[in-house]
């Protein structure tokens, strides 16, 4: 009668034992799965497509020719081209520098910025951050935003400009140029002109 008593316990224990740690463990095993289901989740979302540049390079030169010549050269520590979205762009997150040359291959003017974006549909770049473009006439121009129309050779910013040359400073706001920096014009200009005194 003991014995029986015994081994009946045993079951007893043996099955309240099992009513306890199998749902424990089924539960910790979910627990673990809903981690690793979230954790995928979330590296889905930061490596999707929309996120993650199509292609990325270091280090780069890129050369615009016509006929042989080289009319544009860009040197970029960094470039991301994003080609999987409704408007295509390049980033260039490191800033660039780009040199414009003329017929004789002879460097006629460049811009340099610390951040550009490269609009591939409408072929514009929107340069910022430290903005400087100088030409081989001596005029140095300052500004945080600056846009070159690729397809019309033009330069153009609406915000604060700065203008340095031999004849002095010109401050404004609104600026527009050909890409090599000539026939420029600042709309609200204000600033100092250096004046020879004749005797």
């Amino acid at each position: 009668m003991k014995r029986l008593q015994l081994e009946q316990d045993n079951f007893l224990s043996k099955s309240y034992l099992k009513s306890i740690i199998i749902p424990a463990i089924a539960g910790i095993i979910m627990l673990f799965a809903s981690c690793e289901q979230s954790n995928i989740e979330i590296i889905n979302t930061i490596t999707s497509e929309s996120n993650a540049p199509t292609l990325s390079v270091t280090n780069t030169e890129i050369l615009f020719t016509k006929n042989a010549l080289i009319e544009v050269k860009i040197i970029s520590k960094q470039i991301n081209r994003y080609l999987n979205v409704e408007e295509p762009y390049t980033e260039f997150p490191q800033g660039l520098y780009v040199e414009f040359y003329d017929s004789t291959q002879t460097v006629t003017s460049y811009i340099k910025a610390n951040y550009c974006i490269y609009d591939e549909t409408e072929k514009l770049w929107t340069a910022e951050n430290d903005v400087v473009s100088v030409s081989d006439e001596g005029n140095t121009l300052n500004t945080e935003f600056l846009i070159w129309d690729e397809r019309k050779g033009k330069i153009y910013s609406d915000r604060y400009v700065r203008i340095t040359n031999e004849d002095g400073i010109i401050h404004g706001k609104g600026f527009e140029a050909n890409q090599d920096l000539s026939n420029w014009k600042i709309k609200k200009t204000s600033g100092t002109i250096n004046i020879d005194n004749e005797k």
